[in-house]
């Protein structure tokens, strides 16, 4: 099992995600007179960002459709089957409240508890988090790094609304929504704790399908906004051994993302 109880090891995955195309992650309404109807998150200074949760929230999405996909083909990772809940549905969750209930009431201890939640998880659960269970996978809030570069920080585009008989705009539909415009580069920073190679892979494959172009951040997607390219990714891992160095400020230097690729599909069987 997994846990906080004690540190193993810590990854640290950075980079930075380039939009291809514009694109919205989109705010509560504006209250200017004249704001946009759908705003763009922002900072308090103005500056929009990509929310840690938008960025959890894609990975966690594609890994859960992959993870299925595995489990349909019979798939299991050091002879366990891997799997993903829906974590949404209340009765489809891997620890439902009555679960997570009987076996509150056999554990004797926490840790105890601890163990017997981890065992009925399921895979992404493990890694992503759960109601009972802390996520191992820390996302920060992704900054705009190239703010000075770009001719603005966000552009305004018109909607219209489509009469689904007529397949034309109908009237009084209309809307304006926020981007941000192609070319805005944003910070990433992960952090992993106490993981294994393949579990780092699976997060990797996710990650690494946002930034080929093979899925999409934020809204409006299918109107070709939030197709983004991941640039100069790294990896760096501390393990148990080397915390005396981490605690002094030494920070081992990059591995190749491809162990870790290679990890996963080498514990697949």
């Amino acid at each position: 099992m997994k846990s906080f109880f004690h540190f193993e090891n810590r990854y640290f995955v950075t980079g930075a995600l380039r939009a291809r195309t514009a694109l919205s992650i989109g705010s509560r309404a504006s209250l200017m007179p004249t704001g946009s109807d759908l705003p763009v998150i922002k900072t308090p200074e103005g500056v929009p960002f990509i929310p840690g949760s938008s960025l959890k929230g894609v990975l966690r999405a594609f890994t859960e459709r992959l993870v299925r996909t595995l489990e349909q083909l019979g798939k299991r990772i050091n002879g366990q089957v891997v799997s993903a809940c829906d974590p949404l549905d209340e009765d489809q969750r891997c620890v439902t409240p009555k679960i997570k209930e009987q076996i509150s009431e056999k554990a004797a201890d926490e840790r105890t508890f601890t163990e017997k939640l981890w065992e009925k998880s399921c895979t992404v659960c493990r890694l992503y988090g759960s109601q009972w269970l802390a996520s191992r996978v820390s996302f920060q809030d992704a900054v705009l790094r190239n703010a000075e570069s770009l001719v603005r920080l966000t552009e305004v585009r018109d909607g219209v609304g489509i009469d689904r008989d007529l397949g034309t705009a109908r009237t009084g539909i209309k809307f304006d929504f926020e981007t941000v415009p192609a070319g805005a580069e944003f910070d990433l920073n992960l952090v992993l704790e106490n993981v294994d190679d393949w579990e780092v892979g699976l997060v990797l494959v996710a990650l690494e399908a946002l930034g080929n172009g093979h899925l999409a951040l934020g809204g409006k997607t299918t109107r070709g906004l939030g197709w983004m390219e991941l640039v100069r990714l790294q990896v760096q891992g501390i393990q148990a051994q080397d915390l005396l160095q981490y605690l002094g400020g030494q920070i081992p230097p990059p591995t190749a993302a491809e162990r870790f690729r290679q990890a996963l599909l080498a514990h697949l069987s």
